[in-house]
């Protein structure tokens, strides 16, 4: 075997010094700026123009850069921040090279009072135009002039041929990217912009009210999404609370929280009942023509005189009752359509009896649904819940850490794919007193 080295290839070394050079950029600008000064230190040019016709009428084009060989790789020119500054041209020399989408070399040029360039362009006697193509079209030329009337050759042709439509489309990559990165950093601000809203519309204070202990926790996940909690007062020893999961994520899903949280405080008679008030809400949800999208909820009313609680659930994960004992029980029954979903849906409702020291635990599908990581990703599921709230006192607060604390030890991650929300009431205080605080 006979091996080629490359000392025998003309101009190898500069060439992957080039691209070597220009695949570590992260700026067009840096990309243009290096092509410069290759040009400068190997070329035998003496002046480049770069010309653009991207969106322009037939016949007119716009001059990004005119520079002298000593100007180039040093002087850095951004012409796409300042695209609209730059005027538009027609006609003249470089308007005669770029009719076609054909590479052409020039010899012996007097190229006096050009209409464009004016008297610059005088002092060359040679021209290289080079077509950059982009989408089968050569939007973009490199011109590259002497002061010798027969400056430029055959492989002149080819070489900056090839090595300009490599710079090229790298520095349509970048501009690509820089395009992206921007979009995605203006649709980061708006996202943070809606979970700022997210966070208004949740309870600024949690109820307080003799005989009953709360803690809540609504954690984020890294897309907006739609989880909602909150509570009704409804005097007498009597609290409402409600636990709602809009489907999807984004500013979709958080518009119809928004829509959610309006309709529930707009309810003519929050306190008839948890049913009345789910078929209410679904009226005004069906109506909005949600199209694919839904809520799940369960709105609970809690009467501590009576130390009953009458519930009824829309498609929503079947809240957890914990015994004074530590026994845990899921609250089932009552259990319908998700709201949005058809207008005339009928909610019914239930009602079970508590004890001192029972624990209520409600929660998003964010918590059960959960995963491990891989490569055997499990899910939360409902048994690690149920054992997350034997293990605790059944104080609001040891419950909620209680859960927060098993989920990292299945997940082994702060980060979440979808929101995760905890209400956890527990009756007599006096039993177990909790600190009621909302995280």
């Amino acid at each position: 075997m006979t091996r080629i080295s490359l000392d025998s290839v003309p101009r190898i070394g500069e060439l992957l010094s080039l691209f070597r050079t220009i695949s570590r950029a992260t700026d067009p600008v840096e990309v243009q700026r290096r092509f410069g000064d290759d040009l400068r230190l190997h070329g035998n040019a003496d002046a480049y123009v770069s010309v653009s016709r991207r969106g322009m009428p037939r016949g007119q084009y716009k001059i990004t850069r005119a520079m002298l060989r000593e100007e180039l790789g040093i002087v850095a020119v951004d012409p796409w921040s300042r695209w609209s500054e730059i005027p538009a041209a027609s006609g003249g020399f470089i308007g005669r090279l770029i009719e076609t989408d054909d590479p052409e070399i020039h010899h012996n040029l007097r190229l006096d009072h050009d209409p464009v360039l004016g008297e610059w362009l005088e002092q060359f006697h040679a021209c290289l135009a080079l077509p950059l193509f982009d989408e089968g079209e050569a939007l973009n030329w490199a011109i590259l002039l002497s002061r010798s009337p027969t400056g430029f050759g055959p492989a002149d042709m080819i070489d900056f041929l090839f090595r300009g439509n490599m710079v090229g489309r790298i520095t349509k990559t970048l501009l690509v990217n820089r395009k992206v990165s921007e979009l995605n950093r203006r649709l980061a601000d708006q996202l943070e912009q809606v979970a700022r809203l997210q966070q208004s519309l949740l309870p600024e204070r949690l109820p307080s009210i003799p005989g009953l202990g709360v803690a809540t926790s609504y954690l984020t996940s890294n897309e907006a999404g739609g989880d909602y909690y909150d509570f009704l007062e409804l005097g007498s020893g009597r609290l409402g609370v409600v636990v709602a999961d809009v489907s999807g994520h984004g500013a979709g899903a958080a518009g119809v929280m928004a829509m959610l949280q309006a309709i529930l405080h707009a309810a003519p008679n929050p306190g008839e009942g948890p049913a009345a008030l789910l078929n209410y809400t679904n009226r005004q949800l069906a109506e909005k023509r949600l199209g694919s999208q839904f809520v799940t909820a369960f709105v609970g009313n809690l009467d501590l005189e009576r130390r009953r609680f009458t519930y009824s659930n829309a498609g929503h994960n079947h809240p957890q009752h914990r015994l004074r004992s530590g026994e845990v029980r899921s609250i089932d029954g009552a259990s319908s359509l998700p709201l949005g979903i058809l207008d005339d849906t009928a909610y019914e409702q239930e009602t079970i009896d508590l004890a001192g020291g029972d624990t209520l635990v409600l929660y998003t599908d964010g918590i059960t649904e959960a995963f491990s990581p891989p490569p055997n990703p499990q899910m939360y599921g409902l048994d690690r819940l149920r054992r997350a709230l034997e293990e605790c006192t059944g104080m609001p607060e040891c419950v909620v850490d209680s859960v927060h604390q098993s989920l990292y030890a299945h997940t082994r991650s702060r980060d979440r794919a979808d929101d995760q929300t905890i209400v956890a009431l527990q009756l007599d205080p006096a039993a177990g007193r909790s600190a009621g605080a909302r995280r």
